[in-house]
């Protein structure tokens, strides 16, 4: 004998029509969030769906004492009256059902439906407050021509195949650039492939000398547009569709030397990202951000970490370093934790950068709201967290707080010289402020409001800077009592104590637990 199906899911068979599938189910609350699933008929006892005379034959059976019912389940289909009994009136109801083709009773289970998951958004990148031509999600086409000149060749001899394969291949953890085997590979695993850099290259040897076109970029850029004018489609890199191509970038040969031949150096054509200003269109579109500069393109490394960092700037961020009164060198993340791209020109994006980019979902950027609250972080580079104190409204993160991330010497952070791992703090102010050109982040190097002594506000610093910038560990208590861990005053100092204990704990499994507390 065939015992009754949990949920039945077969089509009805027998005398039974199939509109017996759609008998009166019970009233359902509004409010309820609860399913019903059929399982059957009463009446039923061999589960075919169908009440017949093979039914009957078996209660018939199961009353003489011949071949007894010893399924609960089924004999739960065979009480057409529900008195919990099995006798001769449930014999009669069985058979009235066959007589009068009478639509038998339904049985159901009740099903909690768990609430639909709540979509886990990507937080509208923050930085876009600043109106970068590159967007920060998505994909982006990078344009790029590797630029020599008459007096100033490429002597490495690679073609413009194997340049592309440098800038823009694909994901290659074997290759000894790693991690900047590739400008699109970095940028796939920082922003946990929540934004795609796809680029194509050309070379170009400009009409001029080199010398030509100094403090004349938009000459430059024009005069290789046009050249290639009836090759390329522009509006290609033009992906947000507002009439302007997002960037372009223009490698020069490490030969570039200054204008003047006197100079002490290079620096006319050190690497840098600004903005076209000229009104020639191509396509219909105008030339957006320009990056340009030298580097060999034997320093596979060197060459990608260049145009990573200038198209960091191209999505809005502005040097994270201190231009005056570097007598600690130009960084200003000092120490074995203060390793950045925006920085350093190396290492990973922060989780700062990560959050201004847009590239958390509004779950994966865990924000403390008060009293006592412990929080588990995953490795920045292995998974997409972290932690926001605010102070005060967050006001879309354009505001100051502190961001916990747990840094790990893998993947992007896979630097030969880079050693060591654990919790850092970096204290972020993130106000904007509408500069020269437009809305900025307020204490930008090149902001109105930035006090060169680099004591004062600035977009972001590392807790404990001052105590070597090390990682916290296991243990690690940071409080009023750790430089940096403070609020900006008035004066734009950091000496307004938070209130707040943070207390590295355990690292298990990859994960480090974080107790956030009062005082």
């Amino acid at each position: 004998m065939k015992t009754m199906h949990n949920l039945i899911r077969k089509t009805a068979a027998g005398v039974l029509a199939a509109a017996a599938l759609t008998a009166a189910l019970p009233s359902l609350s509004a409010s309820a969030a609860i399913e019903y699933q059929l399982r059957g008929y009463r009446g039923d006892l061999n589960g075919d769906l169908a009440v017949n005379r093979e039914d009957v034959s078996i209660l018939t059976q199961h009353l003489l004492g011949t071949a007894p019912l010893t399924d609960p389940s089924v004999m739960e289909f065979a009480d057409l009256d529900g008195n919990g009994r099995l006798n001769a009136v449930d014999l009669t109801l069985l058979k009235r059902i066959l007589l009068t083709g009478a639509e038998p009773e339904g049985l159901y289970d009740e099903i909690e439906v768990p609430d639909p998951p709540v979509e886990d958004k990507l937080i509208s990148p923050p930085i876009a407050a600043v109106n970068p031509t590159l967007p920060s999600t998505g994909t982006n086409q990078i344009l790029m021509f590797a630029v020599d000149s008459p007096d100033c060749p490429f002597t490495e001899g690679y073609t413009t195949e194997q340049i592309w394969n440098m800038s823009f291949g694909p994901e290659d953890p074997s290759d000894s650039s790693y991690p900047l085997e590739s400008i699109c590979a970095y940028f796939e695993r920082a922003s946990y492939g929540r934004l795609h850099m796809e680029g194509d290259v050309f070379r170009y040897t400009t009409k001029n000398n080199l010398d030509a076109y100094f403090e004349k970029t938009d000459a430059l850029l024009e005069e290789i547009l046009q050249a290639f004018d009836n090759e390329i489609d522009y509006t290609k890199y033009d992906v947000n569709g507002d009439k302007t191509m997002d960037t372009v970038i223009l490698a020069l040969p490490d030969g570039a030397k200054d204008h003047d031949a006197n100079g002490d150096g290079n620096e006319d054509w050190w690497p840098c990202s600004g903005g076209y200003y000229g009104r020639k269109r191509f396509d219909g579109v105008i030339g957006g951000n320009l990056i340009m500069g030298r580097w060999s393109l034997n320093d596979r490394q060197g060459f990608n970490s260049t145009w990573v960092h200038e198209l960091g700037h191209a999505m809005g961020l502005p040097d994270y370093y201190k231009y005056t009164n570097t007598q600690n060198g130009y960084y200003g993340l000092n120490g074995d934790a203060g390793w950045e791209m925006m920085d350093d020109a190396y290492g990973d994006m922060s989780a700062f950068s990560k959050l201004m980019y847009g590239w958390y979902t509004e779950s994966e950027a865990k924000i403390y709201t008060g009293g006592t609250q412990t929080f588990e972080l995953l490795s920045s580079q292995e998974a997409p967290n972290c932690i926001v104190i605010p102070r005060g409204d967050l006001n879309d993160f354009h505001s100051e707080y502190f961001i916990i991330e747990f840094a790990e010497h893998t993947k992007n952070n896979a630097i030969p010289w880079r050693f060591g791992s654990g919790i850092r703090i970096l204290h972020c102010t993130a106000e904007l402020w509408n500069g020269y050109w437009g809305p900025e982040l307020k204490w930008n190097n090149y902001g109105q409001m930035y006090n060169d002594s680099n004591e004062k506000q600035r977009v972001i610093r590392l807790v404990n800077e001052k105590e070597g910038g090390s990682f916290f560990k296991t243990g690690s208590t940071v409080n009023g009592n750790i430089s940096g861990f403070h609020w900006y005053d008035d004066n734009g100092d950091q000496t307004v104590d938070p209130g707040l204990t943070v207390t590295i704990g355990a690292l298990t499994d990859g994960k480090y637990t974080v107790t956030i507390s009062q005082n």
